[in-house]
């Protein structure tokens, strides 16, 4: 799956020569001066102690991003936010499996929001649809990684 986010930004990314731009993922957003942009996404998850697997409507990835223009180079930093087994309830958040399409949408996304802020884009439209599912339960904030952070509101943030 990583080939699938790192090909398809650097198929997108790559037209904003003569700037590189980098992804990184991470597990601690950066400090001042960064751009934010948070986005949703169908996702599939499984709990790697009893196996149980459930798909939720609101897998949430956190793009924080920054031009540095001296450097002709940019850096998009993600966070990738997981949910707990409702079976287990262990405490740990397990790891999104992301569909391709859902990665395509998310970065054609932030290339977008990086395009307003840095190209003059004019501000283009969001895709906010998302892979057809039929969800048995209700979102549990108090399994939810990106809840728990205070970033799961049915919002797409532009800052």
């Amino acid at each position: 799956m990583e080939l699938v986010w790192h090909g398809e930004f650097e198929r997108l990314f790559a037209q904003y020569f003569p700037h590189g731009w980098q992804l990184i993922p991470t597990f601690n957003p950066p400090t001042d001066g960064w751009r934010i942009f948070k986005d949703s996404a169908k996702v599939r998850f499984s709990c790697q102690d009893c196996g149980h697997g459930w798909t939720s409507m609101k897998g949430r990835v956190i793009f924080w991003f920054n031009l540095n223009y001296g450097a002709n180079s940019g850096l998009v930093m993600f966070k990738l936010y997981g949910q707990q087994c409702q079976r287990c309830k262990n405490g740990k958040y397990e790891h999104a499996m992301w569909y391709p399409e859902e990665v395509v949408k998310v970065l054609g996304n932030v290339y977008n929001r990086v395009g307003q802020i840095y190209y003059g884009f004019v501000r283009p439209p969001l895709r906010i649809d998302r892979r057809a599912g039929k969800p048995r339960n209700q979102h549990n904030a108090e399994l939810c990684q990106a809840c728990k952070d205070g970033l799961c509101r049915e919002e797409w943030s532009f800052s």
